[in-house]
């Protein structure tokens, strides 16, 4: 019995330390990817400001500047996650909650996939209070909602629908994010969240990439306190619902 405790004990120290060499390792990927992002985003801003002073300058430039802003600022994003999910996983990221009017978070998660929008001609049906106020992390749950908006856009038919819409009820705050392609199969309903799922080729025109932003919303919604699920709605075929108590 003995030997079997003392076997068990290193068997666990030895997963600790894995854990942690996995955790340095992933800190030092994301501090290596984030120096350059970082780097492109202030060359961003400063060319943003010199084509600003420029009478010449045309606003579709200006608007290009501002696309790339956008798509650095959501890569930075995805470098946090990765650090992000170890750090949920064992309990040491925290959320802090504070009153976040919810709109806000979708008006920022959409400036970040409208170019997809635009060339899938994707149509977006928001139903949301524009002053309804959830206590949330503002960091963590705007990337839920920028991974789950992606996340639609991404398996919606070409020029299909996009769907948001955000409750409060007596059990607190329901907000789905669906799109009108086809429902994922009862099969997956549970694996899709996992660390390292991936969508069958079926479902996609190539194979997708490992589900570390599902798996991210997962954990960030635990957090939360709050749970996750995906289900079909009408001709919302993959609706992602969170539920969070008020």
């Amino acid at each position: 019995m003995g030997v079997r405790r003392a076997e068990s004990q290193s068997e666990s120290d030895s997963a600790r330390e894995l854990r942690e060499k996995k955790r340095v390792l992933a800190a030092l990927v994301v501090h290596d990817l984030r120096s350059p992002l970082s780097a492109i985003h202030g060359y961003l801003q400063l060319l943003r400001d010199e084509l600003t002073e420029d009478p010449a300058a045309s606003k579709s430039a200006l608007g290009y500047v501002d696309d790339a802003t956008t798509l650095v600022d959501k890569a930075l994003g995805l470098v946090a996650t990765i650090l992000d999910v170890d750090e949920l996983e064992d309990g040491i990221l925290k959320a802090t909650l504070a009153p976040v009017r919810i709109a806000e978070l979708f008006d920022r998660a959409y400036a970040g996939n409208r170019a997809q929008f635009e060339v899938r001609e994707l149509k977006l049906v928001v139903d949301v209070d524009p002053d309804l106020v959830v206590r949330i992390d503002r960091d963590l749950f705007a990337r839920v909602i920028e991974n789950l908006l992606d996340n639609a856009a991404r398996y919606a038919p070409r020029g299909g629908r996009v769907a948001i819409r955000v409750i409060r009820d007596a059990q607190g705050v329901e907000l789905a994010i669906g799109n009108s392609g086809p429902p994922v199969p009862e099969k997956e309903r549970e694996t899709i969240f996992g660390r390292y799922f991936q969508v069958e080729a079926r479902r996609a025109a190539a194979r997708a990439n490992r589900g570390l932003g599902l798996y991210f919303c997962k954990l960030a919604v635990e957090a939360h306190g709050g749970t996750i699920h995906v289900e079909q709605r009408g001709d919302l075929g993959a609706v992602f619902v969170v539920r969070l108590r008020d």
